[in-house]
């Protein structure tokens, strides 16, 4: 019914399923870029470690490290009209409990777990394993699409959570976001989404010459032991590692490194808010240029910038140097942030077939480490030293060495199809 619905309207439904998409990654995980305001509003609320406190959003990560491959496997299995209404109950029942918490460890449990499980299963590897079934030949563009959601979520979830913080404080402001899933994602996800191989498309999404049905009667579908087997796969999984850390470290972090330095709150929720949307851009930039001209030199150019951005960050010392802090957001959130939906891209091109989900998941494995580390360690700096350079100095690093990684994936991608004597096929020829 309502597939029928659009199509007699002319909309092609594949289109309805990516905004539907969009938007559960905007709140979904805007909201998880938001941790930082949270991480704000906590410590000033309870006077507790930076650490212990950084510690509540890495255990998150390692429950998404933990589930990823599960989440990944469930989503091949049930399909996207089961699974995200799922999530959606998991991330409210986890919100609401954590509204109520009277200690750390309790916050530990509902935001480390429940909270964390919820971002998996409404999360990156789902969405990402989703585009490749409605958009085989537009990847990179939809793939963008999809982290643009994440990118206008960062901006707009934190100054969301910034005033609901002021007007009713955080535990309030986890209400009101459980309040949003329940109303918003839960019913959107359980009605409008389909599995594709069970849609007939309309007919003017059909491909007049076949080209779309013989590239799906061509594809190699790679098994998950199969990935594993190719040095590609552990390239792929350091390089989501570094994302996953230099990512999640500025989600915490950065709301309360701009604090310190003189900002307020709002300010500096913005900025953080800016470097999500900044990474929207880049998505938008990196994507369609990756689809059209190859992904080797757009990592390397993503991951450089990155980590001039960061080294912009390293000179700023107080709230007089506003103008070096926007090179940073511009630089950080086009550069390093706008890779990831190339990173989509690239996986699904080098391993296709069924098991895309599961293979998604288990590299997810590696930017859950990554996200459940550097925010930690970050925190366990800062109370050390009384400083973040030391953490910023290891950002440069991950920021360069992810662009890096992932161009040395895609290498020895095109060797091993070499030494076994296997052509190159011309959706990889363009876009690896």
């Amino acid at each position: 019914m309502i597939p029928q619905f659009f199509e007699r309207r002319g909309i092609d439904y594949k289109w309805v399923v990516l905004t539907v998409a969009f938007v559960t990654v905007f709140t979904v995980l805007g909201f998880r870029q938001a941790f930082g305001v949270l991480y704000v509003a906590i410590l000033d609320d309870t006077g507790w470690m930076r650490a212990d406190t950084a510690g509540i959003f890495s255990v998150a990560m390692v429950t998404y490290m933990l589930t990823a491959v599960a989440s990944g496997a469930l989503f091949d299995w049930l399909g996207p009209r089961v699974q995200f209404p799922i999530g959606s109950v998991v991330l409210v029942i986890g919100l609401l409990l954590c509204a109520t918490i009277g200690a750390i460890w309790e916050l530990y449990v509902f935001y480390g777990v429940l909270v964390g499980l919820g971002f998996v299963l409404l999360g990156f590897i789902p969405h990402v394993a989703l585009v490749p079934q409605w958009f085989p030949r537009r990847t990179g563009l939809a793939s963008a699409v999809i982290i643009g959601g994440v990118g206008f979520g960062a901006l707009g979830m934190p100054m969301l959570c910034t005033w609901s913080i002021l007007w009713v404080g955080w535990r309030g402001t986890l209400v009101l976001v459980a309040v949003i899933v329940a109303l918003v994602i839960f019913p959107m996800t359980a009605l409008i989404h389909r599995n594709r191989a069970n849609h007939q498309p309309m007919a003017s999404e059909s491909d007049p010459d076949g080209m779309a049905e013989a590239e799906a009667a061509a594809v190699v579908h790679t098994t998950m032991l199969a990935a594993m087997a190719r040095p590609a796969f552990w390239l792929l999984l350091v390089a989501v590692a570094l994302i996953g850390g230099g990512q999640m470290t500025m989600a915490v972090h950065q709301t309360r490194l701009l604090v310190d330095m003189g900002y307020s709150l709002q300010l500096a929720a913005m900025l953080f808010g800016l470097t999500g949307l900044f990474r929207s851009v880049g998505g938008f930039i990196w994507g369609p240029l990756s689809d059209r001209y190859g992904s080797r030199i757009i990592v390397l150019l993503g991951g450089a910038m990155g980590s001039l951005g960061v080294g912009a960050l390293l000179m700023v010392h107080d709230a007089t140097s506003l103008t070096t802090l926007v090179v940073f957001v511009v630089l950080f959130g086009i550069g390093f942030g706008g890779i990831s939906p190339v990173y989509a891209s690239i996986v699904s091109q080098l391993f296709p077939g069924r098991s895309l989900g599961k293979i998604f998941g288990l590299l997810d494995v590696g930017y859950g480490a990554g996200s459940a580390g550097g925010p930690f360690l970050a925190g366990w700096v800062y109370d050390r030293f009384a400083s973040y350079d030391i953490a910023l100095y290891a950002l440069v690093v991950a920021a360069g060495g992810s662009g890096l990684f992932l161009f040395l994936a895609i290498q020895s991608h095109r060797w091993y199809l070499a030494a076994n004597g296997l052509a190159q096929p011309a959706a990889e020829d363009g876009a690896a």
